[in-house]
């Protein structure tokens, strides 16, 4: 019976982590059930940033953490600049884990199907403001000061 007590405040705890969009300064891990951020420096200048989000995050506030994360990797780096080279945003279902107890030969459980948000960039910071480039170019003080995360 205390088992069966623990399963259901393991159930209740994973509901109410689940309840909020996933938070800016996640960190992808074990901890975070393979939600938040991964950041890999690929070049001097350039960097790829992956961001999963649960159910509650969707595509515009993923697309303000990346924009954010990007200015902050490049305001860092001494780049007053950046591009994205690459970009994919995805909303996915997935499934949730499942639980189950097996007593008296009777197996029982529960499982969800959930949307998930993950958007992967590349970034390059830049050291001027091209006129002629090919993408959008971004100015890393402007980001900062006006892509607001903390709501």
């Amino acid at each position: 019976m205390k088992s069966i007590r623990n399963l259901w405040v393991c159930a209740g705890l994973a509901l109410m982590l689940s309840a909020c969009a996933t938070p800016y300064d996640t960190e992808k891990g074990f901890w975070s059930f393979g939600k938040g951020f991964e950041t890999v420096q690929i070049a001097p200048d350039g960097w790829q940033i992956s961001f999963v989000g649960n159910t509650n995050t969707d595509r515009a506030l993923a697309r303000k953490y990346i924009m954010r994360k990007s200015a902050e990797l490049c305001q860092q780096a001494g780049y007053p600049y950046f591009t994205f080279t690459r970009e994919q945003t995805d909303r996915d279902s997935v499934g949730q884990f499942g639980i189950g107890d097996s007593s008296n030969s009777l197996l029982w459980g529960s499982s969800t199907i959930d949307k998930e948000t993950s958007v992967v960039v590349e970034v390059t910071g830049l050291s001027s403001k091209s006129s002629n480039a090919a993408s959008r170019v971004y100015d890393t003080n402007y980001i900062l000061s006006h892509v607001n995360v903390e709501d």
